[in-house]
């Protein structure tokens, strides 16, 4: 009976210290994975000039403020510097075309909920939609800030871009642009109502006036 108690101690002994040594082996190895990520951690060479990434590099794509609607966009790791910031203003651009029609097709349908009939707000909406982005593009969109980083990857031995692209719309503009689409959609709407209630005209045959006679002479006898 004291053989088997004891054997039950030592084993307890023996299973304790096996977990001791796991946990301690593999907070190690969680130590040496954790400092390897470390020496492959991109290392940053040069920087616009904040200490560290401004904080609309870390908002969102698409939010409003008081001076108006502002949409990012980034893109990590390019291999050029003039690409990479190409590329992320293509991606702000990207963003904001995609956030404008949702914005600008929630509020028209509001709109024109009730004042259409249901087969023609659809269309009307993705008009109106349509020419706010279009005068949009014209002239609104402005580049509100850039901040790009240059890093050397220590995995690859090579240097990498890091770009973000700011880009900001007026309230102004904005409300600008969709009232000028609201004005052409009107007209639009007007011209098709008028067409609608206009009398079918029918196709009347002109006849030539009949040419006068002339009457000939008489001569008398000779």
């Amino acid at each position: 009976m004291e053989k088997h108690s004891m054997m039950k101690v030592v084993g307890w002994f023996v299973v304790s210290f096996l977990l001791v040594i796991m946990g301690c082996g593999g907070n190690k190895v969680v130590k040496q994975n954790q400092a390897m990520a470390e020496l492959n951690k991109p290392v940053v060479m040069e920087k616009t000039g904040a200490t560290q990434r401004p904080e609309w590099t870390n908002q969102t794509t698409f939010y409003e403020d008081e001076s108006g609607i502002h949409f990012t966009g980034g893109v990590m790791g390019g291999s050029d510097y003039a690409l990479t910031l190409r590329l992320a203003k293509s991606e702000a651009i990207k963003n904001l075309l995609e956030s404008v029609e949702i914005k600008a097709r929630s509020e028209f349908s509001s709109v024109m909920h009730g004042n259409y009939g249901n087969d023609d707000i659809g269309r009307y909406v993705t008009d109106a939609v349509a020419w706010t982005v279009e005068n949009l593009k014209i002239g609104g969109i402005k580049q509100r800030n850039i901040y790009y980083e240059q890093a050397f990857d220590p995995g690859s031995h090579r240097v990498r871009y890091n770009a973000w692209v700011n880009l900001e719309i007026s309230k102004a503009d904005y409300i600008k642009a969709k009232t000028s689409a609201a004005e052409r959609l009107l007209k639009k709407a007007i011209r098709e109502q008028d067409a609608e209630f206009q009398p079918a005209r029918h196709d009347v045959v002109v006849m030539p006036a009949a040419w006068p006679c002339r009457k000939r002479p008489i001569h008398g006898h000779s």
